[in-house]
């Protein structure tokens, strides 16, 4: 009974335990609470920017990121990078990062997946947007001279040049004066690797074709010398994506023609000889022996054409090309380099010499023909009639002057006689004088100050003479001591004196010639008399010192543009000064002092053909002293290049180029006046 009662309450019990147990985990299930997600976004970030997400959980967490999208988004845990992130219940923010490499042409998307109680949703699915392309192609400045401005003062920082400020639609080669070559400066950025892809076969591969993003990347475009075009071309350049071959930027490249190109330098517009075929270089005022050196830069098939001047029995004198004529012209040209990649313009060097000179003077012209002109000339007679037709003048190179065979007496320095007023000249062979005198050789000397017997004006005798005699105006002798003509000898040679004042016939010799004093030296040897020197005193004779032999012109005056040119007299002065007070006085005190004066005037910051030809100087000097807009560039001996630019509202509004010989007597004032 006692064991059935015991049962039983053990039964009871387990009973009583089961249910408790069972209504314990019904309570469970309706007290816990469902996951309160947020709601879902899809937001669109750029590149290096994060994006956060606000989230109130109301029980534990994970939010996470696939693993393939690793390399572009993760999540910020304070200082940290993770792909997994768990918290617990309340407010809490997700932030999601997306990483700096910027691209062009693939949007990147991240799910970010939230999990709680069981149960996983995707909260947020981010997009990291591409970025645009930035390509900017900049064209090197110009000055009013067609030159490339260099960046000088640091303008533009670590570049070489100054670019335009906007950017380029196209791009055209030029070939500025002084340069070698057709090229063009440009400046390319771009927020992305580039490749120059392709150039035109007339443009050299630049020193760079790749280009870092952001980077700014100079480049010369610089032609291919021996791939001109002769009429020039259109191109296209093309920059390409480094890493996108199919995202190009083309940009027209275009390169002129140089059929035309033709420049003759290094040539005064006279080159002069002695009879001994020495040259005359006007810089050092002597001769040399050798010839005269010019450059000539055009593409093949320019020539040249020379013809002398030749004296006509009974007539003016006329040209000829025929070959005994010229035999005594010495004219040699570098040849043309025709080897497999030679240059398409080529600079070559040609020389004018002469053989030496046993006769009368010598006169010939040498022109320079471009291509096209020469090929349309099949006979050289084709460019002259009594003179070079007008058509072809503007390819005169320089006109050759020999002198005469100086016979039994020369001058030893005659530019060096011209300075201290003396001159001296051979007399024509069938000068009266000559016959008079029964002599072979005849000559003139003009004095024209009382030190114009210097050593400068030293002779020399080519023989031993055992004599001189001298004869007045009416050719009587003139005995000892009252000969105002006398002859010394020195280790250079002999100097012929001149003492006007013992000249007992001056007033005849005024009264009949115009000449203030004139008397004759007769040389003798051993055959008897072989030279006269015709002895002339005139303080009015226009010899040196005044200016009044010094010439100015443009040297090629048909085609000029852009500039004036005119002398300054007494008739136009006025005129020429204008309202200017202080130009009128300058030229007023010029003008007494017999100083050769001209104006030129620019109405252009760049004229074309403005190279003026100039008579031989020794020095040059530009006033006002340190002018900084006024300067000039020697192309020759006897050619000056003048350059002026705007002067400022403080400066002069002209300037002045002043010549000098070597004594540093004014020969001539070019004044220059900037009208643009």
């Amino acid at each position: 009974m006692k064991r059935h009662y015991l049962h039983l309450v053990m039964s009871l019990l387990a009973g009583a335990c089961l249910a408790a147990a069972s209504c314990s985990d019904s309570d469970k299930d309706i007290k816990a609470p469902s996951p309160n997600f947020p709601e879902a976004v899809s937001p669109t970030i750029g590149a290096g920017e994060t994006y956060t997400i606000e989230i109130d959980p109301n029980q534990d967490w994970e939010v996470s990121i696939p693993t393939a999208t690793a390399a572009w988004f993760w999540i910020e845990d304070e200082t940290q990078k993770v792909w997994t992130l768990r918290g617990g219940a309340g407010p809490a923010r997700i932030v999601i990062a997306a990483a700096e490499l910027e691209e062009f042409d693939d949007d990147r998307v991240c799910e970010v997946t939230m999990t709680m109680g069981g149960q996983s949703k995707v909260i947020a699915t981010i997009t990291r947007g591409t970025l645009d392309r930035g390509f900017t192609l900049r064209t090197c400045q110009l000055d009013e001279y067609g030159d490339f401005i260099y960046n000088s003062d640091g303008t533009e920082s670590g570049l070489a040049y100054l670019y335009n400020t906007d950017p380029a639609e196209s791009v055209t080669l030029t070939w500025p004066e002084g340069y070698s070559a057709f090229s063009m400066p440009i400046l390319v950025e771009a927020n992305f690797e580039w490749v120059l892809s392709k150039l035109p076969e007339w443009l050299e591969v630049p020193s760079k074709t790749i280009g870092e993003p952001g980077a700014k990347i100079e480049l010369r475009l610089q032609g291919d010398a021996s791939r001109y075009p002769l009429d020039g071309a259109d191109e296209t350049l093309v920059f390409t994506d480094k890493n996108n071959a199919e995202v190009s930027y083309g940009i027209p490249i275009s390169i002129p023609a140089c059929r035309d190109i033709f420049s003759v330098s290094g040539m005064s517009a006279e080159t002069k000889f002695n009879a001994k075929a020495e040259y005359f270089n006007s810089m050092n005022g002597d001769w040399v022996s050798g010839s005269a050196m010019g450059r000539v830069q055009s593409i093949d098939g320019a020539k040249f054409s020379h013809f002398e001047e030749v004296k006509h029995q009974w007539g003016d004198p006329y040209l000829s090309a025929d070959a005994e004529d010229l035999a005594w012209l010495l004219l040699t040209e570098e040849p043309w380099d025709s080897t497999p990649g030679s240059d398409v313009v080529q600079s070559r060097q040609f020389t004018v010499g002469v053989t030496e000179n046993g006769g009368e003077a010598r006169k010939a012209y040498l022109l320079a023909l471009p291509a096209a002109v020469a090929e349309t000339i099949s006979n050289p007679y084709q460019l002259i009639d009594a003179e070079i037709r007008d058509e072809y003048k503007q390819y005169l190179v320089t006109t050759i002057n020999q002198e005469a065979n100086p016979g039994s007496i020369s001058a030893n320095n005659p530019a060096g006689m011209t300075e201290i007023g003396a001159a001296f000249e051979k007399l024509p062979a069938n000068d009266w004088y000559i016959g008079e005198f029964g002599v072979r050789d005849g000559y003139k000397l003009i004095y024209t100050k009382e030190w114009s017997n210097d050593p400068k004006s030293t002779l020399t005798v080519d023989r031993e003479y055992t004599g001189v005699a001298f004869f007045d105006y009416d050719l009587q002798l003139m005995s000892g001591g009252e000969s105002w003509l006398s002859v010394r000898e020195t280790a250079e040679g002999i100097i012929v004196d001149m003492d006007p004042a013992k000249d007992k016939c001056g007033d005849s010799s005024m009264s009949n010639e115009g000449i203030a004093h004139i008397g004759f030296a007769v040389f003798t040897d051993a055959d008897g008399r072989f030279a006269l020197i015709q002895c002339i005193y005139d303080e009015n004779y226009p010899i040196g010192g005044d200016g009044d032999d010094f010439e100015v012109k443009f040297a090629m005056p048909d085609l000029v543009n852009g500039a004036t040119l005119v002398q300054i007299t007494r008739e136009n002065y006025q005129e020429i000064a204008g309202g200017n007070s202080n130009l009128l006085s300058s030229f007023t005190e010029n003008l007494a002092m017999g100083v050769q004066l001209y104006m030129l005037t620019y109405t252009s910051a760049a004229p074309s053909n403005a190279v003026l030809e100039v008579s031989p100087y020794q020095l040059i000097m530009i006033m006002p002293m340190g002018v900084e807009w006024l300067d000039y560039e020697p192309m020759s001996d006897t050619q000056i290049l003048i350059s002026m630019a705007k002067p400022e509202a403080e400066q002069a509004s002209y300037g002045m180029v002043q010549f000098f010989d070597s004594s540093w007597n004014m020969k001539c004032i070019v004044y220059c006046m900037p009208a643009f």
